[in-house]
């Protein structure tokens, strides 16, 4: 029987240009265990004792190098079927916005990286559910719903007292 599990985390990473949104993709390397050679967004395991947003910040960090300005809970969950493990695997989603002209440093999981205009992402993102959650996050989060105030976790400009990771986040 298929097991549930929630032990992992999606990042979308986004920047504002002059040319409009763009999305980042990364590129796993050939020699990855699993998907080799995909483009994908950020993504990565939760640690024990590692909250969601904990997880979420560090592979961030580990995978491209970036801080976010501000950062967002996603109203979705993404899913999979491993086929390999045989389970189901639920992922809390998260938007990452960061400046607009932040500087990618990729770690050894990947080797190349993309920025995607919005008129690109259906040729870009092959799967469904990422293209779902970029929708999402551009209806909800950038075309500032009164939601999007409701779903962000932290501004690097907020006064609120940091939280343990150092980074202050909204309460």
């Amino acid at each position: 029987m298929a097991k549930v599990k929630a032990n992992s985390v999606a990042v979308y990473v986004f920047r504002k240009r002059a040319g409009g949104i763009e999305f980042l993709q990364l590129k796993r390397a050939d020699r990855a265990e699993s998907y080799p050679a995909s483009w994908q967004t950020v993504y990565g395991g939760i640690l024990k004792r590692e909250t969601a947003v904990e997880a979420a910040l560090r592979e961030l960090d580990e995978e491209t190098g970036l801080k976010p300005r501000n950062f967002y809970q996603v109203e979705h969950l993404e899913s999979f079927y491993n086929q390999q493990r045989d389970r189901v695997v639920l992922m809390p989603v998260f938007a990452a916005e960061v400046a607009g002209n932040a500087s990618v440093q990729l770690n050894e999981e990947h080797d190349d990286y993309r920025w995607v205009v919005l008129a690109d992402v259906a040729n870009h993102f092959v799967w469904r559910a990422q293209r779902q959650v970029i929708e999402i996050i551009q209806s909800d989060i950038i075309a500032g719903l009164p939601s999007a105030s409701l779903l962000q976790i932290l501004k690097r400009d907020d006064s609120a007292a940091p939280s343990k990771s150092g980074i202050n986040r909204r309460r």
